[in-house]
């Protein structure tokens, strides 16, 4: 393997690593990062270290402070409100624009999802939020908004966390799974419009744990995107 490429590998592994960290809760929000016992417990040098701190803060799971050092991100309620909702324009403006999957998107799907089965009931359920995230940003690739996708991707990495705190139960992460099933009919279906519908029900169960005034901004939004279909 070639040096660069290596390096690539390292700093991916310890990206993953702190994500997980995140994710499962092992790192809390507001908990300070410290390099060196995070280098020596990832089994990594501080360079790869700091690079994958560096992206996670730019995605904005970690915060950045001068002369202190990273911290996770905290997330109030209604930052993440406005989170779930930007995603939800972008989202549903991505799934209008798909380019309809083949046969092998298609079977890619389904093993993410089957592979998010066989850990939903699991003690260790946690790569299920790593594989949920894989499996929807696999649709929204279809689309041509190239832009749009890097921004969701991004918003996607803030919004990790309560992701996962949604995910705690082991009811959700069954109805999670059910539901991907469903999305994989409708995108089989080639409509758009139930794409969108399937993915609303899908988003609302995310929403589900958010304060009452937050679902009723989420399921109520004052205007909707609309664009016209690409048709493949």
């Amino acid at each position: 393997m070639q040096p660069i490429a290596q390096k690539a590998q390292v700093m991916e592994r310890a990206l993953q690593q702190l994500r997980a960290k995140v994710v499962s809760g092992e790192l809390m929000p507001g908990e300070q990062i410290r390099q060196q016992e995070m280098a020596e417990e990832l089994g990594v040098s501080r360079v790869p270290l700091r690079e994958a701190l560096n992206l996670l803060a730019d995605q904005g799971l970690l915060v950045h402070r001068p002369n202190s050092g990273y911290f996770v991100a905290k997330r109030a309620p209604n930052e993440l409100a406005q989170i779930s909702r930007i995603l939800q324009l972008l989202e549903n403006e991505l799934l209008s624009s798909i380019a309809w999957p083949d046969d092998e998107c298609i079977a890619t799907l389904k093993d993410l999802n089957e592979q998010m089965r066989a850990v939903a009931t699991a003690a260790d359920w946690t790569p299920l939020v790593r594989l949920n995230r894989e499996f929807h940003l696999q649709i929204y690739s279809l689309s041509p908004y190239r832009i749009i996708l890097e921004e969701v991707k991004r918003l996607w990495t803030q919004a990790d966390t309560f992701i996962a705190t949604k995910m705690s139960e082991v009811s959700a992460r069954v109805r999670t799974v059910d539901e991907h099933d469903r999305l994989i009919e409708c995108l089989i279906r080639r409509d758009h419009d139930v794409c969108i519908q399937a993915m609303e029900v899908h988003r609302a169960s995310t929403a589900s744990g958010l304060a009452p005034e937050a679902q009723l901004r989420l399921t109520h939004p004052t205007a909707s995107l609309t664009v016209d279909p690409v048709m493949n």
